[in-house]
């Protein structure tokens, strides 16, 4: 099976950075967008995970959503919404939400609630393969 997907949607590009490493440590594959309309672009709707800031330069994260429901219903079960403003963004029923700031391993925990259990593996696999393909760079092809 292959690497699960991730889509981040964030208008920050250091966060969207930040994310797709700590996502790409894990063996994700990740997709990257910073408004609504890229997002739709990446075909949001097929990714594993998506994470999606609700504060969004022009159309809110609560508005990709919207779209995405409209696209396929199921796919809010693998959303993950992001927000700084904990109380004051209306946040999307139903959906768990990441508040900023955050650790890497909180991230994940909640990434790992909302990843369907099918790809779950995936991303297991891919992240022991890194870790290998680390380990011999590190100490070299023969072990040594």
């Amino acid at each position: 099976m292959d690497a699960p997907t991730a889509l981040v949607v964030d208008d920050n590009e250091m966060l969207r950075a930040l994310l797709g490493r700590i996502l790409c440590a894990e063996g994700f594959r990740v997709s990257a967008a910073g408004s609504v309309e890229e997002a739709l672009l990446l075909d949001a709707a097929a990714h594993d995970v998506l994470l999606i800031d609700l504060r969004l330069g022009g159309r809110s994260g609560a508005d990709l959503i919207d779209e995405l429901r409209r696209i396929d219903p199921a796919v809010t079960a693998r959303c993950l919404v992001l927000t700084g403003a904990a109380g004051l963004d209306p946040v999307p029923a139903g959906l768990p939400v990441v508040t900023k700031p955050f650790t890497a391993d909180e991230l994940i925990a909640a990434v790992r609630e909302v990843l369907p259990a099918d790809r779950a593996h995936g991303a297991d696999r891919a992240r022991g393969a890194d870790r290998a393909r680390g380990a011999d760079q590190e100490h070299g092809a023969d072990g040594g």
